[in-house]
Protein backbone atom coordinates (compact mmCIF):
# COMPACT_ATOMS: atom_id res chain seq x y z
CA UNK A 1 0.00 0.00 0.00
CA UNK A 2 2.78 2.42 0.96
CA UNK A 3 4.64 1.73 -2.28
CA UNK A 4 1.47 2.51 -4.27
CA UNK A 5 1.15 5.89 -2.50
CA UNK A 6 4.80 6.68 -3.25
CA UNK A 7 4.33 5.93 -6.96
CA UNK A 8 1.21 8.14 -7.00
CA UNK A 9 3.18 10.98 -5.40
CA UNK A 10 5.96 10.53 -7.97
CA UNK A 11 3.44 10.60 -10.82
CA UNK A 12 1.96 13.84 -9.49
CA UNK A 13 5.40 15.50 -9.31
CA UNK A 14 6.13 15.06 -13.03
CA UNK A 15 5.48 18.09 -15.20
CA UNK A 16 4.74 17.97 -18.89
CA UNK A 17 6.07 20.47 -21.40
CA UNK A 18 2.51 21.83 -21.59
CA UNK A 19 2.51 22.39 -17.80
CA UNK A 20 5.83 24.20 -17.95
CA UNK A 21 4.74 26.43 -20.85
CA UNK A 22 1.34 27.21 -19.27
CA UNK A 23 2.94 28.00 -15.93
CA UNK A 24 5.59 30.22 -17.51
CA UNK A 25 3.06 32.15 -19.61
CA UNK A 26 0.72 32.50 -16.62
CA UNK A 27 3.49 33.71 -14.30
CA UNK A 28 4.89 36.18 -16.81
CA UNK A 29 1.39 37.50 -17.54
CA UNK A 30 0.71 38.08 -13.86
CA UNK A 31 4.11 39.69 -13.24
CA UNK A 32 3.67 42.03 -16.21
CA UNK A 33 0.18 42.96 -15.00
CA UNK A 34 1.48 43.77 -11.52
CA UNK A 35 4.29 45.90 -12.95
CA UNK A 36 1.76 47.71 -15.16
CA UNK A 37 -0.40 48.30 -12.09
CA UNK A 38 2.45 50.24 -10.46
CA UNK A 39 3.40 52.15 -13.59
CA UNK A 40 -0.02 53.04 -14.98
CA UNK A 41 -3.20 53.88 -13.13
CA UNK A 42 -6.49 55.09 -14.60
CA UNK A 43 -4.96 55.68 -18.03
CA UNK A 44 -8.33 56.37 -19.66
CA UNK A 45 -9.41 58.57 -16.76
CA UNK A 46 -12.52 56.44 -16.18
CA UNK A 47 -12.80 56.68 -12.41
CA UNK A 48 -15.92 54.47 -12.34
CA UNK A 49 -13.78 51.57 -13.59
CA UNK A 50 -11.33 52.18 -10.76
CA UNK A 51 -14.13 52.00 -8.18
CA UNK A 52 -15.55 48.84 -9.76
CA UNK A 53 -12.01 47.48 -9.60
CA UNK A 54 -11.88 48.09 -5.85
CA UNK A 55 -15.16 46.20 -5.40
CA UNK A 56 -13.91 43.26 -7.45
CA UNK A 57 -10.61 43.38 -5.54
CA UNK A 58 -12.56 42.91 -2.29
CA UNK A 59 -14.20 39.79 -3.72
CA UNK A 60 -10.84 38.53 -4.96
CA UNK A 61 -9.38 38.88 -1.46
CA UNK A 62 -12.34 37.04 0.04
CA UNK A 63 -12.15 34.10 -2.37
CA UNK A 64 -8.36 33.85 -2.26
CA UNK A 65 -7.69 34.34 1.45
CA UNK A 66 -10.73 32.79 3.16
CA UNK A 67 -10.17 29.66 1.08
CA UNK A 68 -6.81 28.96 2.71
CA UNK A 69 -8.27 29.33 6.18
CA UNK A 70 -11.28 27.15 5.32
CA UNK A 71 -9.01 24.41 3.97
CA UNK A 72 -6.92 24.41 7.14
CA UNK A 73 -9.96 24.43 9.41
CA UNK A 74 -12.26 21.98 7.62
CA UNK A 75 -9.96 19.89 5.45
CA UNK A 76 -8.59 17.58 8.10
CA UNK A 77 -5.12 19.12 7.81
CA UNK A 78 -2.72 18.05 10.54
CA UNK A 79 -1.37 20.85 12.71
CA UNK A 80 1.76 22.34 11.18
CA UNK A 81 1.01 20.95 7.71
CA UNK A 82 0.20 22.91 4.55
CA UNK A 83 -3.39 23.44 3.50
CA UNK A 84 -2.51 21.25 0.49
CA UNK A 85 -2.57 18.23 2.79
CA UNK A 86 -6.34 18.07 3.11
CA UNK A 87 -7.80 14.68 3.91
CA UNK A 88 -11.47 15.60 3.40
CA UNK A 89 -13.53 17.25 0.70
CA UNK A 90 -14.22 20.79 1.90
CA UNK A 91 -17.73 21.98 1.09
CA UNK A 92 -18.17 24.85 3.56
CA UNK A 93 -17.47 28.57 3.30
CA UNK A 94 -16.53 29.65 -0.22
CA UNK A 95 -16.30 25.96 -1.22
CA UNK A 96 -20.08 25.70 -0.78
CA UNK A 97 -20.43 28.24 -3.60
CA UNK A 98 -17.63 27.31 -6.03
CA UNK A 99 -15.15 24.46 -6.26
CA UNK A 100 -12.05 26.57 -6.90
CA UNK A 101 -12.32 29.84 -4.95
CA UNK A 102 -8.56 30.40 -4.88
CA UNK A 103 -8.44 30.30 -8.66
CA UNK A 104 -11.43 32.63 -8.85
CA UNK A 105 -9.60 35.02 -6.50
CA UNK A 106 -6.68 35.12 -8.94
CA UNK A 107 -8.96 35.71 -11.90
CA UNK A 108 -10.76 38.53 -10.11
CA UNK A 109 -7.45 40.14 -9.11
CA UNK A 110 -6.32 40.05 -12.75
CA UNK A 111 -9.58 41.73 -13.78
CA UNK A 112 -9.06 44.28 -11.01
CA UNK A 113 -5.65 45.22 -12.39
CA UNK A 114 -7.16 45.67 -15.84
CA UNK A 115 -9.84 47.99 -14.45
CA UNK A 116 -7.26 49.96 -12.49
CA UNK A 117 -4.74 50.36 -15.32
CA UNK A 118 -7.25 50.62 -18.19
CA UNK A 119 -4.67 49.35 -20.68
CA UNK A 120 -5.30 47.09 -23.67
CA UNK A 121 -2.21 45.00 -22.86
CA UNK A 122 -3.58 44.39 -19.36
CA UNK A 123 -6.89 43.25 -20.85
CA UNK A 124 -5.06 40.81 -23.13
CA UNK A 125 -3.04 39.49 -20.19
CA UNK A 126 -6.26 39.07 -18.16
CA UNK A 127 -7.79 37.01 -20.93
CA UNK A 128 -4.69 34.80 -21.03
CA UNK A 129 -4.76 34.39 -17.24
CA UNK A 130 -8.48 33.55 -17.25
CA UNK A 131 -8.09 30.93 -19.99
CA UNK A 132 -5.08 29.29 -18.34
CA UNK A 133 -6.71 29.33 -14.90
CA UNK A 134 -9.90 27.81 -16.23
CA UNK A 135 -7.84 25.12 -17.98
CA UNK A 136 -6.05 24.32 -14.70
CA UNK A 137 -9.35 23.74 -12.95
CA UNK A 138 -10.01 20.78 -15.26
CA UNK A 139 -6.75 19.07 -14.28
CA UNK A 140 -7.34 20.00 -10.64
CA UNK A 141 -10.75 18.29 -10.74
CA UNK A 142 -9.15 15.14 -12.19
CA UNK A 143 -6.58 15.07 -9.38
CA UNK A 144 -9.27 15.58 -6.74
CA UNK A 145 -11.38 12.76 -8.17
CA UNK A 146 -8.31 10.51 -7.93
CA UNK A 147 -7.72 11.63 -4.36
CA UNK A 148 -11.29 11.63 -2.98
CA UNK A 149 -13.23 9.45 -5.43
CA UNK A 150 -17.02 9.36 -5.33
CA UNK A 151 -17.25 11.97 -2.56
CA UNK A 152 -15.64 14.56 -4.86
CA UNK A 153 -17.79 13.48 -7.84
CA UNK A 154 -20.93 14.18 -5.78
CA UNK A 155 -19.49 17.54 -4.64
CA UNK A 156 -18.62 18.39 -8.25
CA UNK A 157 -22.23 17.81 -9.30
CA UNK A 158 -23.56 20.14 -6.57
CA UNK A 159 -21.06 23.02 -6.79
CA UNK A 160 -20.02 24.87 -9.98
CA UNK A 161 -16.38 25.19 -11.00
CA UNK A 162 -15.90 29.00 -11.03
CA UNK A 163 -19.31 30.63 -11.41
CA UNK A 164 -20.19 32.28 -8.07
CA UNK A 165 -23.60 33.50 -9.27
CA UNK A 166 -24.68 29.99 -10.25
CA UNK A 167 -23.05 28.73 -7.05
CA UNK A 168 -25.11 31.07 -4.88
CA UNK A 169 -28.30 30.09 -6.70
CA UNK A 170 -27.52 26.37 -6.28
CA UNK A 171 -26.52 26.86 -2.64
CA UNK A 172 -29.77 28.57 -1.67
CA UNK A 173 -31.92 26.18 -3.69
CA UNK A 174 -30.24 23.25 -1.87
CA UNK A 175 -30.82 24.99 1.47
CA UNK A 176 -34.54 25.26 0.72
CA UNK A 177 -34.65 21.52 0.01
CA UNK A 178 -32.95 20.69 3.31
Amino acid sequence: MEKNQDSTKEKNKKFSIKDIIFTTVFTLSFIIQIVLMFLFFNELQLIALVYIGYIIWGFSLYFALISFWTFKKRGGVEKGKSYLNTTKVVDKGPYAIIRHPQYLGGILFSITITLWTQLLISLILSIIIIILTYQWTYSEDKKLIEKFGEEYRIYREKVPRLNPILGIIKYFSQQKLS
